[in-house]
């Protein structure tokens, strides 16, 4: 636990290195749901509460609520890695078989790096891995009435992250396992989909009117990504290289792991478990998201943690000294991936500390702003939620952006007498590990059709649409890419009321 919080302080983020982080915050501070998943009610709802605590007695601002996210974050970062280890002892009745379970979770470089940053990976694991050690400790102990609220909480959990939709058969399969038959198995899975949907249940009571619009446009939105951005065999290459990032020793372990369970032990809730862990993970491999977001591979290194650290008990229990090659290896490959893992860290923290640096070349803009501005869309959206700059607009890329539809969305923009700001740095609109950029034809647009005025950098304002040359009415103009003297007026000449 110790190991776990100091690790957590080292490496906690130095502002907001994940776009998730920024609208978590946000929504944290409005009280309002998240679009994504089931709706994160849960981890929302209880840094709501933490915040309107430090709001009211510390007096901390908007602007430096992500705090608290980030500290509720790293305290739960060792009683996760507690739950972990408890989960593995019940699942192998060995302290040591657990010590390994645990140590693999807590050595992975993306728990490590998630341990100190507003997300909800850590909390996920937190209440999922207590919740399922609940579970199989009223089995055992034949407490059935324990058991089905310890399932429910397991549902619960889904509600801070979805980690747990991938272990629901796990509750149904490990009753039958215990000898409670299929019927208790039944009973605890219901409760557990009933944890699993109140969030929607909550929110559709409580904001009915903001969340199933904004969940079906989230949903709306991620099919026209995956229709931009489709799976293809790419993705099982991304799986086992961020498999083997996120921990090298379980990629190296599961098969030997899963075989040696199933012949020594049959099917028992260990290796259902670890079934449920590469279940998991296997499912990522149709996820056009992956590319992206590597850290959803800690989704099924808990199950398959849980095994591979039985396996390396027992390879010291029946081969002794002769198993510390092994070990020793596989420390050492761990090593190099630390190593591959600290360069990502580095540029993960220069784009957050960037970030950081870019507030001072916005935060004097017109109250009336909108932005083009690729990976900082949510820095600006989180000064707009958090009331800082509430009547700031954005083009956001990615899932939001209009493609074909450029043109007119920025044409409506200045219509309506918005100041439009476009950022043509290329670290902002960077591929990451996809293959195509569906905002570069976009950039292209703006650079050909509209005159814009530079301010610094890569940073100018759209000052307005350039005349078609096919059209003979039309003035001529100077159709020089930068300008410097161009000006509109402004419709929207004071914010209003608040």
């Amino acid at each position: 636990m110790i190991i776990s919080w100091w690790l957590a302080w080292k490496y906690q983020d130095e502002f907001i290195s994940d776009w998730d982080g920024f609208d978590y915050t946000t929504y944290t501070i409005r009280g309002l749901p998240s679009a994504l998943g089931l709706a994160r009610a849960l981890f929302l709802g209880y840094n709501h509460l933490l915040w309107k605590f430090a709001h009211h007695w510390f007096h901390v601002p908007p602007e430096n609520a992500y705090l608290i996210l980030r500290y509720g974050v790293m305290a739960q970062a060792g009683p996760a890695t507690v739950g972990i280890f408890a989960l593995c002892k019940e699942l192998t009745a060995s302290r040591l078989a657990a010590l390994f379970g645990a140590l693999l979770v807590a050595a992975s470089p993306f728990y490590i790096l998630y341990s100190g940053r507003s997300m909800s990976e850590i909390p996920a694991l937190c209440l999922l891995g207590w919740s399922l050690w609940w579970m199989l400790k009223s089995l055992r102990l034949g407490r059935i009435n324990r058991f089905l609220i310890a399932a429910y909480f397991v549902g619960l959990s889904v509600n801070i992250r979805e980690f747990a939709v991938f272990y629901f058969p796990f509750i149904l399969l490990v009753a039958k396992v215990y000898g409670y038959g299929w019927s208790i198995g039944m009973k605890a899975l219901t409760l557990a989909v009933l944890g699993a949907l109140m969030g929607i249940i909550f929110w559709t009571i409580y904001q009915p009117e903001y969340y199933w619009p904004a969940a079906i446009n989230w949903y709306r939105l991620s099919a026209r990504e995956r229709a931009v951005h489709p799976v293809t065999s790419n993705n099982l290459r991304l799986l086992a290289d961020f498999a083997y990032n996120c921990s090298c020793t379980t990629v190296i372990v599961t098969p030997l792991a899963l075989l040696w369970s199933w012949a020594k032990k049959g099917v028992s809730p260990l290796f259902l478990f670890g079934c449920c862990g590469l279940f998991a993970d296997a499912v990522l491999s149709i996820n056009h998201d992956l590319p992206v977001n590597p850290r959803y591979l800690l989704t099924g290194l808990l199950g398959l943690a849980a095994i591979c650290g039985w396996c390396a008990a027992e390879l010291i229990k029946h081969y002794q000294v002769w198993a510390t090659p092994l070990l020793i290896g596989l420390i050492a490959l761990s090593k190099g991936t630390y190593n591959h893992m600290a360069k990502e860290l580095y540029d993960q923290e220069w784009d957050a500390r960037a970030a950081k640096k870019y507030v001072s070349t916005v935060e004097n803009l017109p109250w009336h702003s909108a932005f083009i501005v690729g990976s900082r869309t949510p820095l600006i959206n989180f000064y707009a939620g958090c009331g800082a700059r509430p009547f700031w607009k954005t083009i956001t890329p990615g899932s939001g952006w209009p493609d074909a539809k450029l043109g007119d969305v920025i044409d409506d923009l200045l219509h309506a007498g918005r100041s439009v700001y476009v950022d043509f740095d290329p670290e902002l609109w960077q591929l990451g590990l996809r293959s195509e950029n569906r905002e570069g034809a976009g950039l292209k647009m703006i650079k050909n059709d509209y005159q814009l005025e530079h301010i610094r950098d890569s940073f100018y304002r759209i000052i307005e649409k350039r005349p078609s040359k096919n059209d003979p009415s039309a003035p001529e103009s100077n159709n020089s890419t930068h300008s410097t003297h161009l000006t509109r007026p402004n419709f929207l000449t004071t914010p209003p009321a608040i």
